[in-house]
Formats: structure tokens, C-alpha cells, sequence
């Protein structure tokens, strides 16, 4: 069974209830959007950032067991 470990931050903490969980069988960061998205629709209002093992990436991306995937919110600067 293939882990992913999910760390998020701001407002989709704020949203999701926790910066910390692990979910199982997700084959892609594409396909770990849609679910979350399913799960928490505010989610589709907010332009975040996919992170996998500390590289950003911009298009969906195939995940590894045990990868850990951040999702990072819009950030202002200053």
C-alpha cells in the first residue's frame, strides 16, 4: 500500500483542520487535489502550491510510497 505523508500550511490548515496527515493509495498529486478538493470544497478557491519532497512543482506528478507532499498557500511578501 503506498503512503503519502501531507503537511499543509495557512489557511488550508486553517481549512483542512490539521498540517499533518497521511493518506494512502494516491497515485498523484493531481489525484490528491481532487480528493481533497472533494472533501473540503474551499479548497477549489484557493490558488495553492503543490510541493513533492521539497521540489515545487507546476504540472501533476506521479507519487512514490512514502513521499511527502506540501501544500502551500498563496504568501505575501514583505
Amino acid at each position: 500500500m503506498k503512503e503519502i505523508s501531507v503537511l499543509t500550511f495557512g489557511v488550508i490548515t486553517e481549512i483542512i483542520g490539521k498540517s499533518n496527515f497521511v493518506v494512502n493509495d494516491i497515485a498523484s498529486t493531481e489525484e490528491l487535489k481532487k480528493d481533497l478538493e472533494a472533501k473540503f470544497p474551499r479548497l477549489k478557491s484557493i490558488d495553492y502550491t503543490v510541493a513533492v519532497n521539497k521540489q515545487m512543482i507546476t504540472s501533476p506528478t506521479q507519487l512514490e510510497n512514502n513521499a511527502t507532499v506540501a501544500l502551500l498557500p498563496p504568501f505575501s511578501g514583505g
